[in-house]
């Protein structure tokens, strides 16, 4: 089988699938649940000075695959979190992040409690709350790094435009990134009362899960094209080649969150080890050799692409007419099992080959 030992910041971790800041680190019960159900690192949930009163209802499931939720960090007092719940932790032997926030100062104060106890073998800090001004983001992270001598990584959060300028910034004092924190604001509600499904304040949360898939990559392969430190990829995972696009796209690890609230913790290691399968079977003895393929192998200019029509396999095909009801142009209908597609209506946008549940249909592009 395929290794899945990554080494990251000089520590090693038995596979690159680890828990995410969220509720399924919410103690170490839970977290030890997911050690047991083959997580490859532990990444805590936030603690911060102040411990969070937080809303209920706070969690629902708005698409398929996705959460809205008005969590916030922990519950515990940071003190009990770091003597109590992070000592039983480590008992699993699966490396530990503690996850901390907000402001320089309680950065400060939780950093130097974790350096007094010794029971974090890295810190992730999340900037969830406190902006986007590059000057406020380097004060966070001198703050942690006056005081820790584990590694640290930034946790970012969607939105950032100047990614460059923030990788620079914080480049010369964290030794990783992790991309990306959950979308939002964002809403939803009831239509018959007119009342929001979130115990929040406005009823506001934030988006993780399925839906933010694309966003993340974005966010994993930019940091990655900026910085020769290692990117931890979060959002959107559901199955192994979710995990593998945030792989290639140049992340080391990949962090999870969504998916075990709602499959369970075992999710963890069913991942890792369709992850194994999956480089067994396309030719790959370890998870480091695809980190970054996608980057080393797409073209280095940009350039607009030109697509060939779709052609279909028959023998794949279900007849499911997926495809032909999908067609906005109406290019594409069946006749007598028969496949036509009208190129003179066709746009070759490329929708019925992506919507195909059997990849019968292929797009084949090409540069201009």
């Amino acid at each position: 089988m395929a290794d899945l030992k990554t080494t990251i910041c000089g520590i090693e971790f038995p596979n690159p699938i680890w828990t995410a800041a969220g509720p399924g680190g919410a103690d170490a019960e839970m977290l030890l649940r997911a050690a047991r159900g083959g997580a490859g690192g532990l990444v805590a949930k936030t603690i911060s000075v102040k411990a969070a009163r937080v809303p209920t209802p706070n969690i629902i499931t708005p698409l398929s695959g996705s959460l809205l939720n008005a969590e916030l960090w922990s519950e515990h007092n940071y003190r009990h979190f770091i003597d109590r719940e992070l000592p039983r932790v480590r008992e699993s032997g699966v490396p530990v992040i503690a996850s901390i926030g907000y402001s320089a100062e309680e950065l400060a104060v939780l950093g130097k409690e974790l350096e007094r106890s010794g029971v974090a073998d890295a810190v992730e800090f999340s900037i969830h709350y406190v902006g986007k001004d590059p000057e406020n983001l380097e004060r966070l992270a001198s703050a942690l790094k006056d005081n820790l001598s584990v590694p640290i990584l930034a946790k970012l959060s969607p939105g950032m435009s100047d990614l460059e300028g923030v990788v620079d910034v914080l480049g010369g004092i964290v030794d990783g990134f992790v991309a990306i924190n959950s979308v939002g604001p964002a809403l939803d509600f009831d239509i018959e009362t007119r009342q929001p499904l979130l115990g929040s304040r406005d009823g506001r949360g934030w988006l993780s899960g399925a839906a933010i898939l694309p966003i993340a990559l974005h966010y994993v392969e930019t940091i990655a094209s900026l910085t020769d430190k290692p990117v931890i990829g979060a959002g959107g995972i559901r199955r192994v080649e979710d995990a593998v696009k945030h792989i290639m796209a140049g992340a080391s690890a990949v962090q999870l969150c969504s998916l075990a609230v709602l499959k369970g913790q075992e999710v963890y290691g069913k991942l890792a080890a369709d992850l194994s399968g999956w480089l067994d079977s396309h030719g790959f003895d370890n998870v480091g050799q695809i980190i970054g393929l996608y980057r080393r192998e797409r073209p280095e200019a940009e350039h607009m692409r030109e697509a060939d029509f779709p052609e279909i396999d028959y023998d794949l095909c279900n007849l499911c007419l997926l495809c032909e009801r999908s067609c906005i142009h109406q290019a594409i209908h069946f006749e007598d099992k028969e496949f036509f597609l009208d190129r003179s209506l066709c746009v070759r946008c490329g929708l019925c080959c992506s919507l195909c549940p059997k990849s019968a249909l292929s797009l084949g592009t090409e540069a201009p």
